[in-house]
């Protein structure tokens, strides 16, 4: 599969997040074992990309997370507060 147009083997990995006021930088980490950002190594990244934020219509009080069809594939939503933003995930 594809994230934001970069092949990405199969298996698990971490989901980082950056957030700032224009962009998200999404991290795809091989690193599974560990918590928050405390051990987080650069090296062990098999993605980065940035993604541009949009405003949303209303504010989200929680950290939402979902999929949404996307031909062909998917988009991984993400809403915080009154900003959303949309990572493509290809086949």
């Amino acid at each position: 599969m594809t994230i934001a147009g970069t092949a990405v083997p199969q298996g698990r990995y971490t989901l980082y997040c950056i957030p700032t006021a224009t962009k998200w930088t999404i991290i795809l980490s091989k690193d599974n074992y560990t918590w928050g950002n405390y051990a987080y190594d650069a090296k062990k990244d098999v993605l980065r990309t940035d993604i541009p934020v949009a405003k949303n219509n209303k504010v989200i009080e929680a950290l939402t997370i979902y999929f949404e069809d996307a031909k062909p594939g998917a988009s991984l939503i993400m809403l915080w507060d009154d900003v959303k933003v949309s990572l493509p995930i290809g086949l």
